[in-house]
């Protein structure tokens, strides 16, 4: 990703994953937006040049159409190299055209060409597109958060 692409992703991206946190119930609609800028900048703070964080625009191999984005961070899990995918997109068009999991067997690449031992992520609840993906994908539960509302 370059630094022209950067801005306007983080402003996507931040978005989504603060509007996410909203359907989850865990920040409010009013404080939302800032929150995701927030904690989008926290983890990015040199932009796409910040040390372990790997950023890229995804383009359909055949016509170069860029169809999605994917941010993997290095991390140390225990006494492992962990890759983390912070974040994952399909542009709304193209979802379920196989762009989804194209993406995320190009993070599997990296994260090993990185010197990760695994790659992890966090699904939401509510998202079970990406949640059967993953699944068929080989990731396994490690975590369940879940709530009862009263």
């Amino acid at each position: 990703m370059t630094t022209e692409e950067f801005g306007p992703w983080r402003a996507k991206a931040a978005s989504e994953f603060a509007m996410a946190q909203v359907q989850e119930g865990h920040w409010a609609i009013e404080t939302a937006e800032q929150q995701g800028l927030d904690v989008t900048d926290g983890l990015l703070p040199a932009g796409p040049d910040t040390y372990g964080q790997h950023l890229w625009i995804a383009r359909d191999t055949q016509t170069e159409q860029r169809v999605g984005t994917l941010w993997v961070a290095m991390r140390t899990a225990g006494p492992t190299a962990e890759a983390f995918v912070y974040d994952v997109h399909v542009e709304e068009a193209l979802q379920g055209a196989g762009y989804g999991r194209a993406i995320m067997e190009a993070a599997t690449t990296a994260a090993r060409a990185l010197g990760a031992e695994r790659l992890a992520l966090n699904v939401h609840g509510s998202n079970d597109r990406a949640y059967q993906l993953y699944k068929s994908l080989g990731y396994e539960v490690t975590n369940l958060h879940m709530r009862l509302g009263l």
